[in-house]
């Protein structure tokens, strides 16, 4: 049994029993527990033979088992043997539609396929859940001493020994973007997501497979996305966004400044005129220049999202983008920061880096398929 997690559900498949005693099997009884199978609960749901259903009504925060029983006319089976535990998480994503669109005159934004991408960037609180799942020792080195040390960005404090390591939000900073994280550790983020949020050692069932199979590697070339995840032989669930698809998210509107015309903004605020800078519901406001001095909550600036509704693609963090998909030795970062320059936002300001690379103004975003 295999559960991925959802928005307070977990997507669950299994596998066939090999003997029925002779009988075609009828139904699936499917049980949950939040404790490790001290108690169980029953999902409800229709009759259905087919080995996958979706677990809804769960927390988002608390980990579940998930085991299985066949029925037939003979009887039911043994339970299967618990999934490991996965814990449901709300990562907010937006659906970018209109499939088939244009590129802007620079060449990039034209993506033929609807997907979704992170509303919000990556915050301190969420890689902090992923540092105490899986950094008890740090294998891969998930954990930059400057998360702890520099107080413009989201705070982290690891404390203990390796074998022990945890790790906790300083400073109520875990609403910040997440930074000094490398495509590296932005990969084996999206694994973990992928892999349902497993618990463990930094192995090719939590961290080095998944979305991403990056089996050790910390420098060198990056690597393309796995079109399957061998854990769940499933499409992965979560990866780091192409640079197109980035940046039709930011940029890009079917109805420009209101027209019955498509087209893209300069800066990912609608807009084309130069960001203010005030916290709040303003339109066009965004994090840059130094104005505020440090990164800000994701969403802060609440009246200046992209038409498809997401926040902070102009300011308060670079992010990392996939570039075109195919491996190499480098990646993108679009987006710019807190201490950018306005022509660091635009819509025609790219930078490429090496994937090792970790600055304290660049963090990353997800995306998914539909």
């Amino acid at each position: 049994v295999v559960a991925v997690r959802g928005n307070a559900s977990l997507a669950v498949t299994w596998t066939a029993p090999a003997s029925t005693g002779g009988s075609a099997i009828t139904d699936y009884l499917v049980k949950y527990s939040s404790n490790s199978g001290s108690t169980w609960t029953n999902f409800v749901h229709p009759v259905s033979t087919v080995p996958s259903l979706t677990v809804t009504g769960l927390t988002n925060g608390t980990a579940y088992v998930i085991k299985v029983i066949a029925k037939n006319a003979v009887g039911i089976s043994l339970p299967s043997a618990n999934s490991a535990p996965v814990t449901p998480t709300s990562m907010s994503m937006v659906t970018v539609g209109n499939p088939g669109n244009a590129a802007d005159t620079t060449g990039y934004g034209a993506v033929s396929y609807s997907y979704q991408i992170g509303k919000y960037d990556v915050t301190g609180s969420q890689y902090t859940a992923f540092l105490n799942a899986v950094g008890s020792t740090d294998t891969y080195a998930l954990y930059n001493a400057n998360m702890g040390t520099d107080a413009n960005g989201a705070q982290i404090r690891r404390s203990g020994i390796a074998l022990n390591y945890t790790y906790a939000v300083m400073n109520g900073t875990g609403s910040r973007p997440i930074s000094y994280v490398s495509w590296f550790d932005s990969a084996r983020f999206s694994n973990w997501m992928s892999n349902g949020q497993p618990s463990g050692a930094q192995t090719s069932t939590t961290t080095e497979n998944g979305t991403y199979n990056v089996n050790g590697a910390t420098t060198g070339n990056a690597v393309a996305a796995n079109a399957t995840n061998p854990n769940t032989n499933l499409a992965p669930t979560h990866r780091i966004p192409l640079e197109n698809e980035w940046y039709k998210a930011a940029y890009y509107s079917p109805n420009y400044n209101g027209s019955i015309f498509a087209g893209y903004n300069i800066y990912a605020t609608q807009d084309n005129g130069i960001p203010g800078t005030t916290i709040g519901s303003s339109a066009n406001q965004a994090n840059y220049n130094n104005a505020i001095r440090h990164a800000t909550d994701v969403g802060s600036f609440s009246g200046s999202g992209s038409f498809y509704g997401t926040f902070d693609q102009s300011g308060n963090v670079y992010q990392w983008n996939d570039l075109d998909g195919t491996a190499g030795s480098s990646r993108g970062l679009r987006g710019g920061s807190w201490e950018s320059f306005d022509t660091d936002l635009v819509v025609y300001s790219r930078v490429v880096d090496l994937p090792s690379v970790e600055y304290f103004y660049v963090g990353f975003r997800l995306a998914r398929s539909v």
